[in-house]
């Protein structure tokens, strides 16, 4: 069996985004790809899987959501905090002067946020498209403006930015070399599905129920794919051809549900 330490360390700044998400910092620095994961421990409650936002300090961006995030609400600066990794397969990093476009839906611009980062170093000239259901859930503008040669804002209720999904904003965007894409699984298949149509290259981010962390369990299949340790970063023609892609998860005992 795969072993892999706890490591404990303490949060040093608490922010709040909005009324439903919180970035936490830590007290140390992990060397990590953008779209890998750490599994963050609250002692009596449990270990979910949290995507990174920063590396050094190591930063996490949470929506509370179910049982577990909303015990991390009582956290506070000072506070111990435990973690393993980071696990599972990252992005590729765009090379020097591609045009990529990042394609995020709620929490999912988190692992989006550190790959423009590197991206942007790295000489890429990057476009970031936001989608929310409404402007009192949008973050990170501060950071965005900061990686993005162009951002745009997409809204359900057209409460800021462009009024619809994500694929509004895409019909705006001109020269695209790679595309990224992470949030609700239903986004990520539209953006992948035309991506595929305009043959760009396009890798995904998914979520789904992981256990273990370490492909040990299988509670995160789609498919023949374990998505902790072969993902969760996939390829989107891998995507494309798994029929639960879009349509269907597992929920805590295994049971399919449809998303």
């Amino acid at each position: 069996m795969v072993s892999v330490p706890m490591i404990t360390t303490r949060i040093t700044e608490v922010t709040k985004e909005n009324d439903y998400i919180t970035t936490y910092k830590f007290e140390c620095s992990i060397e990590a790809r953008a779209g890998q994961f750490i599994m963050v421990w609250i002692p009596g409650v449990g270990e979910r899987p949290m995507g990174v936002a920063e590396t050094s300090p190591l930063t996490i961006t949470v929506a509370h959501l179910g049982e577990f995030t909303n015990a991390m609400r009582k956290l506070k600066k000072g506070d111990p905090i435990s973690f393993r990794g980071p696990f599972g397969n990252g992005f590729t990093e765009p090379r020097k002067d591609e045009n990529v476009l990042l394609v995020g839906g709620g929490t999912g611009l988190v692992p989006l946020y550190l790959l423009g980062k590197k991206a942007k170093m790295k000489g890429a000239k990057v476009t970031v498209i936001f989608g929310a259901r409404s402007k009192s859930l949008l973050f990170y503008q501060n950071r965005l403006k900061e990686i993005a040669d162009k951002l745009i804002i997409t809204t359900d209720d057209g409460s800021s930015g462009l009024k619809g999904t994500v694929m509004e904003g895409i019909k705006t965007v001109k020269k695209i070399d790679r595309v990224y894409t992470c949030g609700p699984e239903k986004m990520m298949a539209a953006v992948v599905r035309w991506a595929a149509e305009k043959n760009i290259p396009c890798e995904a981010s998914l979520e789904r129920h992981m256990k273990c962390g370490l492909g040990i369990c299988g509670s995160c299949m789609i498919g023949k794919y374990r998505v902790c340790a072969d993902g969760p970063v996939f390829q989107g023609e891998v995507l494309l051809n798994q029929p639960d892609f879009g349509n269907w998860k597992r929920d805590a005992s295994g049971r399919k549900v449809p998303l």
